[in-house]
């Protein structure tokens, strides 16, 4: 890969944010991104926003505090799997000693410098896919104001669908469609606002369409449009060594194939009737706006009122995280559990007596 020679080159250079929910073709729309030889999508780093915290407030880069984020940054959770050449980026970081800089112009460094399993020319964009982020969409525009955002939606039933069958989500089928319909709405009022910045698509055009939408995703990032890249067999040997086979088989096991419609209407088989009313209930109306219709046709008031106390317990989790995320970071990265946050026994009482979905 050509290295850019000089901090203001790396600094300059576009950047760009895939935001969705979990299990809504992130990772799809990533990995056919990271195939383009001018873009560099480093592998999921969730942990950039709790960064962004810490030294959001930092302009002037001096030696010990660029040797601060260096050590943060090795210590990030996801960063174990990604492949970094750390000399490079010490030899940068000389460089940027001492220059005025923005936190989302130094952490452009560190994704520059991701080395992927496709072949690269010269990177002309930066992007970043995290599904968490699709939570934190306001926090990031304002770090990255200038940066484009791709908003990847999926149908809010076979989101919930896709993500009940793992246990790393939350168990609680209400706090999945609160999240979808939180991260939804938040992300859609940012692209009504500000439409040069983001590009809204569905899951669903993007798998039935996919060289007309990845035509429009290039054209936004302004990249050449390759239609070759959609070969699956482009793609098939890399994928392979980004990724075990345990994971593709239990996450990804259609990554390395033909893009495929299958998976869009399987909520259909897989939500039971009441898993499906739930959900309309909750997300149905912003679902509309995305063309997604409802097929429930009606709410009793007993369901109504069960549906609302569990909405409750999950805007006390939302508060848990709230408090979480402005911990300082060092405690954040000795916490190995929320339990000592004070809304946590509020949310354990409210379990206690009515559950968790």
């Amino acid at each position: 890969m050509q290295k850019l020679p000089t901090i203001e080159h790396i600094s300059k250079l576009p950047f760009f944010f895939i935001l969705g929910r979990p299990r809504s073709g992130t990772t799809l729309l990533r990995t056919l991104l990271d195939v383009h030889p001018n873009i560099g999508i480093p592998l999921e780093n969730s942990d950039l926003i709790h960064l962004y915290y810490k030294y959001r407030k930092v302009r002037q880069w001096d030696h010990n505090k660029l040797q601060n984020l260096f050590s943060d940054f090795k210590k990030l959770n996801f960063i174990e799997n990604w492949k970094l050449d750390w000399e490079s980026i010490k030899t940068i970081f000389d460089q940027a000693s001492n220059i005025q800089l923005s936190f989302h112009e130094i952490i452009k460094i560190y994704y520059y410098h991701y080395q992927s399993e496709f072949t690269k020319e010269e990177i002309r964009t930066l992007g970043d896919k995290s599904p968490l982020n699709s939570l934190y969409s306001k926090e990031l525009y304002q770090v990255f104001p200038d940066a484009k955002y791709i908003h990847l939606i999926r149908d809010y039933r076979a989101n919930l669908a896709s993500m009940s069958k793992h246990d790393v989500f939350s168990p609680s089928s209400t706090a999945m469609l609160l999240q979808w319909k939180k991260s939804v709405k938040q992300i859609n009022k940012l692209a009504i606002e500000n439409p040069k910045n983001f590009l809204q698509l569905r899951y669903e055009d993007l798998v039935l369409y996919p060289e007309e939408n990845y035509a429009k995703i290039c054209s936004f990032l302004d990249v050449k449009y390759i239609p070759a890249l959609l070969d699956p067999d482009y793609r098939k040997k890399a994928i392979s060594e980004i990724y075990n086979a345990a994971f593709l088989d239990q996450w990804q096991p259609d990554l390395s194939g033909k893009i495929s419609t299958l998976n869009i209407d399987k909520w259909r088989n897989e939500l039971d009737a009441i898993s499906v009313k739930k959900a309309d209930y909750i997300a149905g109306k912003t679902g509309q706006l995305f063309q997604y219709e409802t097929v429930s046709k009606g709410y009793g008031l007993l369901f109504i009122l069960l549906t609302e106390m569990k909405k409750l317990l999950f805007h006390l989790n939302e508060m848990n995280r709230y408090l979480y995320d402005r911990l300082p970071y060092r405690m954040k990265t000795r916490i190995k559990n929320r339990k000592f946050i004070l809304s946590y026994r509020l949310i354990q009482f409210y379990r206690r007596q009515f559950g968790k979905h």
